[in-house]
């Protein structure tokens, strides 16, 4: 089942849907980064970081995507 909508409404689901995104990946890699203390540090801090940059890019491209 596909509804067509218009672009307007596409456009801000998306930008929504990348926004949502890119939170939840910088609260899980600072999650990550201070809560998991089983794991050791290096790895810890490789994981967490890598979260919260690749959610930093996606609010990057949303904000130079969707002005």
């Amino acid at each position: 089942m596909t509804t067509s909508l218009d672009p307007a409404a596409r456009r801000a689901r998306q930008k929504r849907t990348i926004t949502i995104l890119a939170v939840a990946l910088i609260v899980g890699g600072i999650t990550v980064m201070l809560a998991l203390g089983r794991l050791p540090l290096p790895l810890r801090l490789l994981v967490g970081l890598g979260d919260v940059i690749a959610g930093g890019v996606l609010l990057v491209l949303v904000r130079q995507k969707f002005q």
